[in-house]
Formats: structure tokens, sequence, C-alpha cells
């Protein structure tokens, strides 16, 4: 059962005409609102996106941290409100292993799971299951670690967290989750647009003119420690009050 601290803390968010998730992480006494690159692609100091909440769009107004370099697709921002309560979530891939049972959360196509009224008027994403395939590590930094799930994706849940239980923890903590990485989509795959008799639509050169994108099953997300190098970086996140050591 996915619990509390993972669902009060992933968010429906619009930005240049597009919708996708982010969820907050705490570091080192200050909140953080973590999505995938290419939800908030151009958004630069002093911007804004919305966010859902109370069954309307609202203007938030953030800072951008940081963005994963080359193709790690993820973004960092600074809100100036503070957005979920202090929850424990460890933001960690510490004990995942390949195999087992991970989850991952969105709002695919727009849609959202309701529920504002127990939520602090935020809707509840959507929950996916999956096991974990392999955890890939790039030979250049830029590639970046990569985490891939046999699900199956939808638009809509890029920038959502993946989390996790870690293997052999003991039954009083059973449903101590962590969050392990960031959705950053599939890799589709193009298949030729075929005929009423099943050949290939050609163009003038005789190839295959038109295709569509395949969904293979795969869903893949960027290692969370990709964030938390980028918080590391530049800390400038909402600084929580009751954080341990804080005045």
């Amino acid at each position: 059962m996915i619990t509390a601290n993972v669902l009060a803390r992933t968010f429906h968010i619009q930005y240049g005409g597009g919708t996708g998730t982010a969820f907050t992480i705490d570091h080192e006494g200050r909140q953080y609102l973590v999505t995938a690159r290419h939800v908030v692609e151009d958004i630069g100091p002093g911007g804004t996106l919305r966010v859902f909440h109370g069954k309307q769009w609202k203007t938030l107004q953030v800072e951008l941290v940081g963005m994963g370099p080359g193709d790690v697709d993820v973004a960092v921002l600074a809100c100036r409100i503070r957005l979920s309560e202090n929850l424990p979530l460890e933001a960690s891939a510490d004990g995942i292993v390949p195999g087992q049972i991970v989850h991952f959360l969105g709002f695919p196509f727009g849609w959202d799971g309701g529920g504002e009224y127990i939520n602090s008027d935020f809707p509840f994403a959507f929950i996916k299951a999956g096991v974990l395939s392999a955890i890939a590590t790039g030979a250049a930094r830029a590639e970046g670690a990569r985490i891939y799930i046999d699900g199956h994706n939808n638009e809509g849940f890029s920038g959502g967290p993946v989390v996790f239980v870690p293997s052999g923890q003991p039954p009083s903590e059973a449903n101590k989750f962590k969050v392990a990485g960031v959705v950053t989509g599939y890799p589709g795959l193009l298949k030729p647009i075929v005929d009423g008799d099943g050949q290939p639509i050609t163009g003038a050169d005789n190839e295959p003119a038109l295709y569509f994108k395949e969904n293979p099953g795969f869903v893949v997300a960027f290692d969370i420690r990709h964030a938390i190098d980028l918080i590391e970086a530049n800390p400038i996140g909402f600084e929580l009050a009751d954080a341990p050591g804080s005045p």
C-alpha cells in the first residue's frame, strides 16, 4: 500500500501548455520540487508554473535550482511556499534490487485520482507498479544512471517519483518507502503504418512514409541521486522551520 508520505508529496503540474508530474523531497532542512527536465524545459530564474489545487490551476512561483546535464532528464525547483508536510521520504536508491516490485506515480492524460478532501485540496496521483529490470550507469556522467522498469508508462507520468521498499526491511518498517528515481518516459519504437493489405504505406522513394510510436512496456527513470547533486550544488530550497536544527 502506498503511504501518505508518497501520495501527499506528488503533484499535478502544468507548464508551457503541457502537463506532467512533480514531487517534493526534503534535503538538509529544505524542501525542493523535482520533475523531469523536459516537463519544464525552458523555465528560468523567477519562473512560474501551475499546480492543480482546489480543483483549479493555481500559479506557483519557483526558482530554478538546476537542470540535469547532458541526457539526464531531471530538473529541481525551489518554491517560495511549503508544498507538502515534512513526512519522511528518503531520497535514495540504496537497497533497491533487480527483480523487486516498484511503484511509480503520476497524472496520465491529465487525469487525477480525486481525494482532495483528505489531501489538503490536492488530488491524488495514479499509482502503477512494475518489476525493476535493471539499473544502468552510462560511461559518462552526462549519460546518467537510468532505472528500467518492466511496466506500462503513459503520457503524464513524466516527472513522477519511482518508490520502493528496500529489500530485506524488517516487518516493523514494511511500508517505509524510499524514492529512487524520476520518471522520464519510455523508449518508443517507431513502427510503419500499414494499408488494408498489411503493407507499409510508402512515399515516392518506395520507403515507409508513415510511422506510429509503439509503447514497448518499459518505464525509464533517472536515479534520484542526480536531483541530490543539483541540490547540493545550489541549496536554495524552501527552509523548513521544523527541520532538525532549525530555530
